[in-house]
């Protein structure tokens, strides 16, 4: 694969390499609001890079994840099978939510998430969410949740707390080969 590279001109400070595409943020500064963008790999597509502007003064983005099913073959070639999709988008946001975009840069839905944001991964179908369902009690429990939620529907597919015992910390969310 050849080289990437893009030019910095907004300070993205966030990033996700997906299976079909990279996609990165920044946060708002003087007069550019906070951005997300979104660049897909190879180069068959009509489809190119895009840009979803968080348009709300003083919002920020906390974590974005890109997921949809892996290419079949090189995505430098055209393969009818890999036009079914083009992946899927998600941003979580200093308001407390989800914006779940389609990889095309549709907005297709926002969520509210339930307490704050602490990490996400994406999977092919879906999107795992960490969050703080409330603030760290006195015996030191973080009070972390998880949700997994439907990329077609956008329906919560399970939702609980994370088992985490007092005194350990979070480091690594994400997916085996087993899922």
């Amino acid at each position: 694969r050849k080289s990437y590279y893009f030019n910095d001109n907004f300070k993205y400070d966030l990033g996700y390499l997906g299976e079909r595409g990279a996609v990165y943020a920044c946060p708002p500064e003087n007069d550019h609001p906070a951005q997300v963008l979104y660049k897909p790999y190879g180069t068959w597509s009509n489809q190119g890079e895009w840009t979803y502007l968080l348009k709300r003064p003083g919002i920020r983005v906390l974590g974005v994840t890109a997921g949809g099913t892996r290419p079949s073959s090189s995505l430098r070639h055209s393969n009818d099978a890999d036009l079914q999709g083009w992946g899927n988008v998600v941003i979580a946001t200093s308001e407390g939510d989800l914006t779940f975009l389609s990889g095309t840069g549709r907005e297709r839905r926002i969520l509210g998430l339930g307490g704050d944001y602490v990490s996400m991964v994406a999977g092919p179908e879906w999107v795992f969410v960490v969050h703080r369902s409330g603030a760290t009690t006195i015996d030191g429990s973080q009070n972390l949740s998880y949700s997994i939620i439907n990329f077609e529907d956008f329906s919560v597919k399970q939702r609980d707390m994370l088992p985490l015992t007092k005194g350990h910390t979070l480091k690594w969310i994400g997916l085996t080969d087993q899922g």
